[in-house]
């Protein structure tokens, strides 16, 4: 993965607790675009998630290309996931983004399973694939396109205008699969939005995003 046009800072791994255990660890990365923000990359083992049987979600399987979000919403429920790796559910998941740079193609694999049924698939129930990070690691259009070939239906729930990027290939997924879009839009108080959800584009921002799809 090579990030265009920037000097990479290798940050020490080892002097968060928990990462030096993390499986598929490639390096961490900062970048003078990401202010006080630490990219983890990894190399996943698995893409595809089982949601629990004696969930109450509507869906059974999920894609999270991303652990931790630059969004920083602070009601955010999958914080507590960050505490899986002996990182804090407040400033180190705002700020110690783990990211999954072979998801792809491991989706790949693993749709093209025998075992595979082509059941509906969630993408953003965890933390946002549109969070800015995206933008430079650009993982969504390969996982959109896996999802595609398979014949598997998809959604995805974000606050990110970065959606944008992707809709003309959405629109082409749409003709084969069945695709759902939504826009999260929880304020529409622009003081209370950056105090809550400081990382995220303004409410207005969302709002025409999605009036545009």
């Amino acid at each position: 993965m090579r990030w265009q046009g920037q000097e990479l800072g290798v940050a020490d791994a080892a002097a968060l607790p928990g990462l030096e255990h993390l499986d598929g660890l490639v390096q961490s990365v900062t970048t003078p675009d990401f202010a006080g923000v630490t990219f983890h990359e990894v190399m996943a083992k698995s893409a595809l998630n089982h949601v629990p049987g004696g969930s109450s979600m509507p869906f059974d399987w999920t894609v999270n290309p991303y652990r931790g979000c630059s969004h920083a919403c602070s009601y955010c429920f999958a914080r507590g996931t960050h505490e899986y790796l002996d990182l804090d559910a407040g400033r180190d998941f705002d700020t110690q983004v783990i990211v999954k740079i072979n998801v792809a193609e491991v989706l790949r694999r693993e749709l093209a399973r025998g075992t595979w049924r082509q059941d509906p698939v969630m993408l953003g129930t965890n933390t946002d694939p549109y969070q800015r990070a995206e933008g430079r690691y650009r993982l969504m259009p390969g996982i959109v396109s896996a999802l595609t070939d398979a014949g598997t239906p998809f959604s995805i729930l974000t606050k990110g205008t970065m959606l944008r990027r992707d809709l003309p290939m959405l629109t082409e997924a749409s003709r084969e699969v069945k695709v759902t879009l939504a826009m999260s839009i929880a304020l529409f108080d622009d003081r209370l939005q950056k105090a809550v959800e400081p990382g995220t584009p303004s409410t207005s921002a969302r709002l025409d995003e999605y009036l545009d799809q």
